[in-house]
């Protein structure tokens, strides 16, 4: 924990009282509950220290592990420091390479000084620049200490008790046991911290990316033990896939920032165009239908001028996961800019898609300012609309371009024609309920 060192007329930098720092403006539950973890983090390091002796082998093995992680988080420095930033609230952990041999292989409190040593030095190289929060970083490594010590724990159970195994077979059920304890101790953990925080929802699940990259991490980690405890100097083998795993884990973060809408978590336009051509050059070559949606929120300037911009975009964000809800997992599905969306359809004819259109223009009906932020004036409160343009190819078009430009027309028919509606392009007439009170 680091003490505010911003300065005030009365109290003096120098003097400030402990009750100013940063770390008692976080939830009283989750200062309770850092509090908490690094006692008991303190104590199973006090504890296990007790019966630890001064070894050569151990003294060997830490200085390699630590001088692996070290070279590792140098040459990976940037991408690291970078992924950092990229990263939301669960950031995959790469550390269990180093931390998962330790905890096996190291007395406790070897393992415990591995695990400080390396997250002090990472702190130190990157995420002091990246802007992380030290009293946070401590609680972090206070749930990497615990994990580490009932990882030690359940493997010396399991080597004690080899349960009628051969010696092969005990280490492979070890290493599997302490994959498994790791990962199960060092989780929850974060996610009690993370939930104290108010983070909900995928926030603590993590990526599927995120979470199999930890999985490949854990298995390099596995591998390493065996390397260190047998042939030490094998274990550098570990190291060029970890290289490749940290910058194969930035190249994807860098993609999906690159593609996404950062309000909504759609495509971006274009990423979007860019899919939906493809999408469209194939349903040509194979000759089925495509259809184009262009969505137009009905006045939305008057949610962002009654209630700011910030909960304009939680709108924009709920209208993207109904839109996520409503159409199919393999549509494509962008924000175009502004409270416009654009959705690509394979293989649907024009019955079909006046009626999904119909549905996702009824689902935003559904979406009130109120059930987003609470309201203290009930009758600011505002019932979202949508007015949507549908376009078909090949009738409409063989280019997205042209496609879209036939879309749009339509959108602006159905504007003209009262919003809240669906039109399709060039045929038929307007359809959709009469205009919601906004």
């Amino acid at each position: 924990m680091v003490p505010d060192t911003t300065s005030s007329p009365s109290h003096p930098t120098t003097t400030r009282s402990w009750r100013a720092w940063a770390f008692w403006s976080e939830p009283s539950g989750l200062i309770a509950y850092l509090l908490a973890i690094e006692v008991v983090a303190v104590a199973g390091t006090i504890a296990a220290s007790m019966s630890v002796t001064l070894t050569a082998r151990a003294v060997g093995r830490t200085l390699l592990l630590l001088g692996l992680a070290v070279l590792f988080e140098e040459v990976t420095r940037r991408a690291g420091r970078m992924r950092l930033r990229l990263s939301a609230y669960l950031k995959a952990d790469m550390t269990s390479v180093w931390f998962i041999p330790a905890a096996i292989l190291l007395p406790a409190t070897y393992a415990v000084g591995t695990v400080i040593a390396l997250l002090y030095y990472m702190w130190l190289r990157q995420q002091r620049l990246a802007g992380e929060i030290p009293y946070r970083k401590i609680g972090s490594a206070a749930t990497f200490v615990i994990a580490c010590l009932a990882t030690g724990w359940a493997v010396s159970v399991i080597q004690a008790h080899r349960l009628g195994m051969s010696g092969g077979v005990t280490t492979a059920f070890a290493i599997l046991v302490a994959l498994v304890v790791y990962t199960v101790v060092n989780r929850a953990l974060v996610t009690v911290a993370l939930t104290l925080l108010g983070v909900r929802g995928r926030g603590l699940l993590g990526t599927w990316e995120d979470n199999l990259l930890e999985l490949a991490t854990l298995c390099l980690g596995g591998l390493a033990v065996l390397a260190v405890r047998d042939e030490p100097w094998l274990a550098v083998l570990v190291f060029l896939p970890m290289v490749l795993l940290e910058r194969g884990a930035l190249t994807h973060q860098l993609e999906v920032a690159a593609t996404t809408d950062s309000k909504t978590g759609l495509l971006n336009a274009t990423a979007w165009e860019h899919l939906a051509q493809r999408e469209l050059s194939r349903a040509q070559r194979e000759g089925y239908p495509t259809v184009v949606f262009i969505i137009d929120l009905d006045r939305f300037k008057a949610v962002n001028d009654v209630h700011g911009h910030l909960v304009g975009d939680a709108a924009l964000k709920a209208v993207g996961q109904c839109l996520l809800r409503v159409l199919r997992g393999y549509d494509t599905v962008g924000r175009f800019g502004g409270e416009e969306f654009v959705a690509l359809l394979p293989n649907v004819g024009e019955a079909k898609a006046l009626d999904i259109a119909q549905r996702v223009r009824a689902e935003i009906n559904e979406i009130r300012i109120s059930a987003l932020v609470t309201i203290a004036d009930p009758s600011a409160d505002i019932v979202l609309a949508a007015s949507i343009g549908v376009a078909v190819s090949p009738t409409d078009g063989l280019e997205l371009m042209g496609v879209l430009h036939v879309a749009d027309a339509a959108l602006y028919t159905a504007k003209q024609a009262g919003r809240n509606r669906v039109q399709l392009a060039h045929r038929g007439t307007a359809s959709g309920a009469a205009i919601l009170p906004s």
